[in-house]
Parts: C-alpha cells; structure tokens; sequence
C-alpha cells in the first residue's frame, strides 16, 4: 500500500471570456495567498485530501471579501521531509482585483 501524489500545475484558467453585461470596473484589494496541504504518515500513507492547485486558487480568492479575480500569480509546491512524515503543499500568491465592499 502506498500514497501516490501528483501536483502538475498545468494552466488555469477559470474564466476566458466575459460578456459586457459582466464587465465591471475592479480595483486592487490586495496580496493575498492560499495553500493547499498533503502529510503523508510513514512518507507512504495519506492523511489529508491530496493537495489541489485549484483548492489553493480558491481558498486565496477566498481572502478578500469581494473578490472577483486574481492577477500576478504565483503557484508554488514545496515538499518538507521529516522523521516519520513528509507535508506537500501547494501555494498560490496573487493580487486580488474586486468591488470593494462598504461597511
């Protein structure tokens, strides 16, 4: 029995084209980041959901309320090996552009 992990970014793209009714002026909220983990007990044996780049996307659009694109990403993994575990994480920086929200 074994854990298998594959984190292949690829190209994301969650929206390529927007009606003009769905047009809307945006302004700059912010840097935000999301992350997406994975520890495997023993190196072999997954303990937490596999690690998703498009989990990782949404979690940092999650950031910021009202938030309706991301720009200047960044998508990073890492691997951290330690006695007994290792931990996959899949990270995203980006700019959050949206309608500010009035308190």
């Amino acid at each position: 029995m074994s854990g298998c992990n594959v984190a292949n970014h690829g190209s994301f793209t969650s929206k390529t084209y927007q009606t003009p009714a769905q047009q809307e002026r945006l302004v700059n909220l912010g840097p935000v980041v999301g992350e997406s983990c994975q520890t495997q007990f023993l190196y072999l044996v997954p303990i937490d959901e596999s690690v998703s780049t498009l989990a990782a996307i949404n979690q940092a659009k999650q950031k910021i309320e009202g938030t309706v694109i991301l720009a200047d990403m960044i998508i990073d993994d890492t691997l951290s090996i330690q006695f007994g575990y290792s931990e996959q994480c899949i990270s995203v920086h980006a700019i959050a552009y949206g309608s500010p929200v009035n308190d």
